[in-house]
């Protein structure tokens, strides 16, 4: 191993006690492997059997917890006790060369788009019609808002059951939880929306609900992550800034969380600045690393596809989650800890070696953001 990358390999101690053998995260990304009804499909198994190897934590892609939950058509689910066989096999697979297994659990609220095809209706805190969307959104009653905080809990002793070594709570990319959190999609007068704190009611009562469960029903090295979208800004339109987040990944930290897991995108995400607020201009994760201090770690992602991003990011976090790499160059950590440097690249001959899923050319948009992935490459996984 050339020495500089030594810094990648260092290992890493998570607040619960159990350890992560380097720094290196494969990022969570959907895959399109399952079925229609997000049982783990053999798609899933061979995708994730390619990805071992990736790093020291893996994240699967986001898993429905609940009803109306069906965002991408062939999208992991933990909804059901019918779903623990697959999830089984899914948890065996990921842990199979040394990695920690982390299942994601969400739930899409308004952008279950394919619950909507089926059911003709999807759930949000509030009812609303969006521009962006060709369908209503129904306001959930308090006595279902607390029904789909459960959800999250049953999911939670789904994934202990399953084998997984801990579950990361996606409060992020505009999914149920960040719609929760948001003045632009919450419009609740009651203990659920409204000011700040009551706008973050929601994130943190999944959060108390998750961390119970664990404390009952699993060991205590389970590990807990929350992710989270650090601003909700469209040109004028506004969720919440950076300032909103702070006062929520505080919140968060202070419930006992082995992460909090920093959502950004761009050719360097992991360096992205704040738009609004106090912290305008400041680095994000330098921010959010400071609140955190020592209570927990933090992951940072944002098109870490190179060795020198992964280098420079760890100026910034702690455990670096790779997207794009562990989708085209899955190697990367293992041609690192080999000396190859050299070899890594994004430009692939064989496709059929990625293991890719069938319907993984439903995803591929998500390569094309950050534009470190050669054209050429997409137009292989597209076909």
């Amino acid at each position: 191993m050339n020495q500089q990358y030594e810094r990648l390999f260092q290992a890493v101690n998570l607040p619960n006690g159990s350890q992560l053998s380097s720094r290196f995260a494969m990022a969570p990304m959907v895959a399109a492997g399952s079925t229609y009804d997000g049982f783990v499909g053999e798609d899933d198994l061979k995708y994730f059997e390619r990805r071992n190897q990736t790093g020291a934590l893996l994240l699967t892609g986001a898993a429905n917890v609940g009803p109306f939950g069906n965002a991408f058509g062939y999208g992991l689910g933990i909804q059901s006790d019918e779903h623990i066989t697959g999830m089984k096999k899914l948890a065996s697979t990921m842990k199979a060369q040394g990695a920690k297994a982390m299942l994601q659990i969400f739930h899409p609220g308004r952008q279950a788009k394919y619950s909507y095809q089926d059911e003709e209706k999807v759930y949000g805190p509030s009812t609303k019609d969006f521009v962006f969307l060709d369908y209503p959104v129904t306001g959930m009653t308090n006595e279902e808002v607390y029904e789909f905080v459960q959800y999250f809990a049953d999911a939670t002793k789904r994934a202990i059951e399953a084998g997984f070594d801990g579950v990361e709570i996606h409060g992020a990319n505009h999914y149920l939880i960040q719609q929760f959190f948001s003045e632009l999609s919450n419009e609740r007068e009651d203990e659920w929306g409204g000011s700040r704190e009551k706008r973050a009611a929601f994130p943190l009562a999944v959060v108390k609900a998750v961390r119970e469960v664990a404390n009952e029903h699993a060991k205590d090295d389970f590990i807990i992550g929350y992710r989270i979208s650090p601003e909700e800004i469209h040109g004028e339109i506004v969720g919440y800034n950076l300032d909103d987040a702070l006062y929520l990944i505080d919140q968060v930290a202070e419930l006992g969380v082995d992460y909090i897991h920093v959502s950004q995108f761009g050719p360097t995400g992991f360096k992205n600045k704040a738009r609004l607020g106090e912290h305008k201009g400041e680095v994000i994760n330098e921010v959010v690393r400071e609140l955190l201090a020592d209570r927990t770690l933090l992951i940072g992602a944002g098109d870490l596809t190179s060795p020198d991003k992964l280098l420079e990011a760890l100026n910034y976090v702690d455990i670096l989650a790779m997207g794009s790499a562990a989708i085209v160059e899955p190697d990367l950590m293992q041609k690192l800890k080999a000396g190859a440097e050299d070899a890594v690249t994004l430009h692939v001959d064989d496709i059929s070696d990625l293991a890719l899923p069938e319907r993984f050319y439903m995803m591929v948009g998500a390569l094309k953001g950050n534009g470190s992935v050669p054209k050429e490459t997409i137009e292989q996984i597209e076909k």
